[in-house]
């Protein structure tokens, strides 16, 4: 039951089959309001992937506010209106200072309690100007209007951006917009209405209304300097997946293969008990969503690096193919994405990584890459393999390197990639266990009462530590070291 009522809530939401109020319905195909511009419902914002397409509220009706936070002001809120000039030269902003503007997505509004989480973080982390835009009178049901007010949303940041720049001596290059959900497009509109926008980050951008539509549409790498985007929720929208996978910024990051994350998979209940009856519903609902912002908010000041690594697909980064990622290969998930940058005119860079279920989140990386040998009586066998990793600083036990059993054929070499809450330091020595188990469609794989003696052969393996990009290589007692189903071998020595 509890399924049937979020999928009817998401077609509601996502589809907008809740009518607007009557004074927001507009026959006429174009809008204009005053310096924010004029906006159609014509092409490119009707397509096959907008069937449904209203004009922008007016901005009176979707009451966008500027709250302005900075270290001298951390908690008491400074409102900043684009219709008095006073209310910024006599504020605490500082164009001397680095600026942040966050927003936020559908049904929400600038006091939800993750903005000023952030907003907390970013002051604790340097001297910024922080502006939560809040904009909840035109965020709300149904979708496909929110999706239009969006337009409006970031042309206004877009005019206190210029206003702050006459006024407050503010740069644009020193200017980072924030946005999750509808609010990362919100962003891309603020960024298309400025000049030289420094940065946007997009948090988990929407998918309905926005995914594979033109660019002008969505946020997109013209949008700034430097869009740098985190994917949590890329599933199809019919599977209940609210985020784009469409690559959209100059770097895109896909951790957990920005579709299911660990920890998300809680029921209803569960979720009401941990988090509350409204925070507990909206975890149930969107948790993969609303990780996107987590993530950003723990990377702030985070001692982890939350690093990601290039790679041209999350299987390949699982088979440990995209570490160590020397020359660059490296990125950086969150706040200090913009320490590593692509060449001019490069888009769409992808990273991958890993987190974890619970804050916090960030985790180290170690690639495990096993080297079968194939002395004379080895067979293929199929079956899962552990690995326990000791170093000088912690160390990783017993851990499961493959939810499927591995087909592991003599002679081979098998990459796997494990991680850590904690920087394990120099490695030390791996202990690897395995464990036989057969295959129903594979008769060959089958071991009728035990009769035979399932064994792998583990010739080398090659640790590296994707932090720090430190190779480990290590070897057995032989040169072949041999492990039958259950058992479990060390290798310590160099090699």
């Amino acid at each position: 039951m509890a399924c049937s009522v979020v999928t009817f809530l998401c077609v509601v939401a996502c589809f907008g089959l809740v009518q607007p109020k009557a004074t927001t319905i507009e026959k006429r195909s174009s809008v204009c309001y005053g310096d924010l511009g004029c906006y159609s419902t014509g092409a490119p914002f009707f397509s096959q992937y907008r069937p449904i397409n209203f004009l922008p509220q007016r901005p009176d009706e979707i009451d966008t506010r500027f709250l302005l936070y900075t270290r001298g002001n951390r908690n008491t809120v400074h409102y900043l209106n684009p219709k008095d000039h006073n209310s910024i030269t006599n504020s605490p902003f500082s164009g001397g200072r680095p600026t942040k503007f966050v927003t936020h997505g559908f049904l929400e509004n600038g006091q939800v309690v993750w903005l000023h989480d952030i907003k907390n973080e970013f002051l604790k982390e340097a001297d910024y100007n922080v502006i939560i835009v809040g904009w909840g009178g035109g965020s709300g049901l149904p979708y496909t209007q929110a999706t239009s007010n969006t337009r409006v949303v970031g042309a206004e940041i877009a005019r206190m951006i210029r206003l702050l720049e006459q006024y407050g001596g503010a740069h644009p290059a020193d200017v980072h917009v924030i946005g999750h959900s509808l609010g990362a497009h919100v962003a891309g509109y603020a960024g298309a209405g400025t000049r030289n926008l420094g940065r946007i980050t997009g948090l988990d951008p929407a998918d309905p209304y926005f995914q594979y539509t033109d660019p002008e549409v969505r946020l997109d790498p013209t949008d700034a300097m430097f869009v740098d985007v985190i994917h949590t929720d890329g599933e199809s929208i019919l599977k209940l997946g609210y985020g784009m996978k469409e690559p959209c910024g100059h770097v895109d990051y896909f951790p957990n293969s920005g579709m299911n994350q660990p920890g998300c998979s809680k029921d209803v209940i569960e979720s009401i008990q941990i988090d509350g009856l409204y925070n507990g519903g909206k975890e149930f609902i969107a948790c993969n969503h609303l990780r996107s912002y987590k993530y950003f908010n723990e990377s702030i000041n985070s001692a982890c690096p939350w690093q990601g690594y290039k790679c041209d697909s999350y299987d390949n980064f699982k088979r440990a193919q995209c570490m160590p990622c020397s020359a660059g290969g490296c990125g950086y998930m969150g706040l200090h994405a913009d320490r590593v940058k692509p060449a001019r005119g490069t888009n769409h860079v992808m990273y991958y990584l890993e987190t974890g279920s619970d804050a916090p989140f960030c985790r180290y990386h170690y690639s495990v890459r096993m080297s079968f040998g194939s002395p004379f009586g080895a067979h293929t066998w199929s079956g899962h393999l552990f690995a326990s990793i000791h170093g000088s600083d912690g160390r990783l036990q017993n851990t499961q390197l493959t939810t499927d059993p591995v087909e592991i054929q003599p002679g081979k070499t098998y990459g796997f990639v494990v991680t850590s809450p904690n920087d394990l330091g120099r490695v030390t020595d791996v202990d690897v266990k395995w464990e036989h188990q057969h295959s129903i469609l594979n008769p060959l794989s089958w071991n009728p009462f035990n009769l035979r003696h399932p064994s792998v052969y583990v010739s080398r393996i090659q640790v590296v530590h994707g932090e720090s990009n430190s190779q480990f290589n290590l070897c057995g007692a032989t040169s072949n070291t041999h492990i039958e189903t259950q058992g479990t071998m060390n290798f310590a020595r160099s090699c």
